[in-house]
């Protein structure tokens, strides 16, 4: 029985891994840097698992004109400090997977 559980906690760890990190690490990499802007700010409550402890949650979206020259919407994977809707941020992102974003500077004048 604990083997089970072990193997199932390392399973979604490599599966945090896979879909986080690495993502990130590969964006960080290969990624190709433009400017984009914050377009939408989702703000949320999640709750924690076996408890009701509420944890707030802020997911930011910027919008940012391709390699195709189309717009396109990403969700930042690692916002280091607030960000205001209209902002203007320097990215990294990976054309075949555009939905995902790093951010590499804070403030862009535009």
């Amino acid at each position: 029985m604990t083997m089970i559980a072990i193997g199932m906690v390392l399973a979604f760890l490599l599966y945090i891994f896979k879909n986080y990190w690495w993502l990130m690490l590969k964006i960080r990499q290969y990624g190709v840097e433009t400017d984009a802007t914050v377009c939408r700010i989702e703000k949320g409550k999640q709750v924690a698992y076996g408890s009701a402890t509420e944890y707030p949650r802020t997911f930011y979206y910027v919008v940012y004109q391709g390699r195709d020259g189309l717009p396109t919407e990403a969700r930042l994977l690692n916002p280091k400090t607030p960000l205001n809707r209209g902002d203007g941020v320097r990215i990294k992102y990976l054309e075949e997977k555009n939905g995902c974003a790093v951010l590499i500077q804070n403030s862009v004048n535009s």
